[in-house]
Order: C-alpha cells, then sequence, then structure tokens
C-alpha cells in the first residue's frame, strides 16, 4: 500500500481592498477639486442642468472638467507669468490617471462649500480649449437638486479642509477625513 503524502501547502488569503477597508472610501475618490465658477463670482453652480434648460450633468452624462485661471486674477500679470500659470493647470489636468475619481466641491457664495459630484476620468489627457485646460469626466454621483438645499455641505464630507484652488488634492492626503456616507 502506497503511503500518501500529506502536503500542507499554505493558500494565499485573498486581499482586502486596502482603500475601501481603512478609509471607508466605497466610491473609490482619489482626488477632490474645488470648482469655482469664475465668471460670476462664485454666485452660480457649474456643472448644473437646470441652467441649461434641459437635464445634463447627470449621472452618466460626461463632461469637460475645466482647469481654468481666474480672469481677476490675470490682472497685471505678463503673458509669460500666465503661460507659467497654464503650464501649471495643465499639469494637474493631467494628474489623474484615466479612470480615477474625483470629488467635485464648490464655493457658491450665497450658500458656501458644497460637495455636488463624483467624476471619472474617461480620457488618459487633458485638452487645450480657450484659454484652459478641460478633461473629459463622466458624472458618477451627482447631488439631488436644488443643491443649495440637499448638495452636502463639504465639512460634513471631507472635514474641516480648505481649498485653497482649483488644483486637485490627494483624498488621502492627512488633513482630509472622507465620509461619503453624506452622499447618500
Amino acid at each position: 500500500m502506497a503511503n500518501s503524502l500529506s502536503l500542507k501547502i499554505p493558500l494565499p488569503t485573498p486581499m482586502k481592498e486596502a482603500s475601501l477597508e481603512t478609509t471607508g472610501n466605497h466610491l473609490n475618490i482619489k482626488y477632490l477639486k474645488l470648482v469655482n465658477h469664475t465668471g460670476s463670482g462664485r454666485k452660480q453652480w457649474s456643472y448644473e442642468y437646470e441652467k441649461y434648460g434641459k437635464e445634463k450633468y447627470c449621472k452618466g452624462d460626461s463632461f469637460p472638467l475645466h482647469w481654468a485661471m481666474n480672469e481677476d486674477k490675470k490682472k497685471g500679470l505678463s503673458e509669460e507669468e500666465i503661460n507659467k500659470i497654464l503650464a501649471r493647470k495643465e499639469k494637474d489636468a493631467n494628474r489623474a490617471v484615466q479612470g480615477y475619481r474625483i470629488l467635485l466641491c464648490q464655493n457658491n457664495y450665497n450658500h458656501g462649500h458644497r460637495v455636488t459630484h463624483v467624476v471619472e476620468t474617461v480620457i488618459s489627457t487633458a485638452e487645450k480649449t480657450d484659454e484652459m485646460w478641460t478633461r473629459l469626466v463622466q458624472v458618477i454621483w451627482v447631488a439631488q437638486h436644488p443643491w443649495e438645499k440637499y448638495a452636502p455641505q463639504t465639512k460634513n464630507v471631507i472635514g474641516d479642509f480648505l481649498f485653497k484652488g482649483g488644483n486637485l488634492i490627494s483624498a488621502n492626503a492627512p488633513s482630509i477625513v472622507l465620509n461619503l456616507d453624506a452622499l447618500k
């Protein structure tokens, strides 16, 4: 009778996705971005579908997300200085890899800081149009309208972090505490 060898080979333990487990980031947000409506002094919402007379920018829709230079900041700057700032905008617009998700926060003069969208990058690089850089994104989540009533306050979603500009901020930054349950 032949002896059967019973080898115990350790099987790898299935890995759990660390970012989901440790941060509660069930939407897999990689970056945050402050959106300023530069043409209206932040008194209107950007990427708002109601102002276009039809439903646009709803879940599943795509649109160009902007990295623009505030017109007021251009005053008094040389063309060289403006070009340097636009080069930084281009670099930032290209930071997110295709498929990365971005939480969009807006600062509305009348209604405060609100989270209005979660978007996902659709293309791999930014494009320059009309003196700004854009990146095609698809809406994954959008706050219920009217945003001044239903969009969650930014502090309830990311904590007490204060934005200083419209560049991408890593969702893993130590001063950000994501509470994505506020997006329900």
